[in-house]
């Protein structure tokens, strides 16, 4: 990676680092002393790094990659009350015999069940999403899902979104945080917004990064191979049954 982008990477990290966990602070103190259900925390915070940063078996306690800096502030600032959580997944692209749609995929299910699993054991837990690069990407889609109606949890159980160098940048009702930038993500923004999570969800993103910022109508291959290669993959056909012999 150029030194020039992996500062302006960090200093980005840095400013989800401060929306994440200043939006924690501001919603979450007061239900610290309402949390009654044993071992639940105020806060779930979900983090969801990037490409090659983790795997399928990482552990989840220990902060990896570009959102290390998030994890260790929001425990730093909040300790016990608050619980970050960085999502083990496939976390690939284009090797080992996968695509990365079939990754993003992965993480997309995987986040989605954990979410899940904690929302129904503890019902008064708020929640805070953030992920970086391939992880933006999935984070952005489970928001967007979230904040239609069709996600894991309600859109009012969450409390910031946070997505760095995110391919759905340009998604309509996430707020374009530090520089602007000219383009679009790579893998085109979603479709159906943040809906109720709109005011919610940050996007930060460096102008010089293709991921998060193309001119497709200047670079039109590498767009459109965006667009193709970033889809999640439709369930395979069943075969349909032979015809029976006349």
């Amino acid at each position: 990676m150029p030194a020039r982008h992996s500062r302006s990477r960090r200093a980005a990290a840095l400013i989800v680092t401060t929306i994440v966990v200043g939006g924690c602070t501001l919603s979450t103190l007061p239900s610290i002393a309402q949390a009654g259900t044993t071992d639940c925390v105020s806060t779930f915070n979900l983090l969801i790094p990037g490409t090659w940063e983790t795997d399928e078996n990482a552990d989840p306690a220990a902060p990896v990659g570009m959102l290390a800096p998030v994890a260790h502030a929001l425990k730093s600032t909040h300790g016990d009350a608050v619980e970050v959580h960085t999502l083990p997944y496939m976390a690939r692209a284009f090797d080992n015999g996968h695509t990365y749609a079939d990754s993003k995929a992965d993480a997309v299910s995987r986040a989605t069940q954990v979410l899940e699993d904690v929302a129904q054991s503890c019902p008064r837990t708020k929640f805070t999403l953030t992920g970086y690069s391939q992880g933006a990407d999935a984070a952005g889609d489970l928001a967007s899902n979230i904040g239609n109606g069709r996600g894991p949890v309600d859109a009012s159980r969450v409390l910031a979104v946070g997505l760095l160098a995110d391919p759905g940048a340009g998604t309509p009702g996430a707020a374009t945080v530090g520089p602007r930038t000219s383009g679009h993500g790579i893998a085109d923004p979603r479709p159906r917004g943040m809906g109720a999570l709109s005011g919610r969800v940050a996007s930060i993103c460096d102008p010089g990064d293709l991921y998060c910022s193309i001119e497709k109508g200047t670079n039109p291959l590498l767009g459109s191979l965006g667009s193709i290669l970033s889809k999640t993959p439709a369930p395979p056909v069943p075969p349909r049954p032979a015809a029976a012999p006349t």
